[in-house]
């Protein structure tokens, strides 16, 4: 299993959700540079590169690309905070999301 990070995720989601997951191998879609890329092209790009999976907070991502062999789980909301505070339910997301299924995570919102 490979999770791809959208550029609106914190790669620093990365470590705390592989921990989360397990064995799978947690990247960003910074460290690939892909961070010009539109939506279709992104998910090209990762379905080459062998992601199953890809988490991002563009909620439209998932109704735009209905046909996407890569699961796209969209979190609600980009603060780190909240991120961090729903690994353990975007890992889930991650493990019980099938392909061509999309899931949205609730993230907490956190003040400053």
């Amino acid at each position: 299993m490979k999770v791809l990070l959208d550029v609106g995720v914190s790669p620093r989601l990365r470590h705390p959700l592989r921990q989360q997951v397990g064995d799978a191998l947690v990247e960003s879609a910074e460290f690939h540079n892909w961070r010009s890329l539109r939506d279709q092209e992104l998910l090209t790009a990762a379905e080459r590169c062998g992601f199953t999976t890809l988490t991002t907070t563009d909620k439209r991502m998932a109704m735009e690309q209905p046909h996407s062999p890569v699961v796209i789980i969209a979190d609600d909301d980009n603060t780190l905070a909240g991120l961090l505070a729903a690994a353990s339910s975007i890992a889930e997301a991650v493990r019980s999301t099938r392909p061509g299924e999309k899931r949205l995570v609730p993230v907490a919102r956190f003040r400053r």
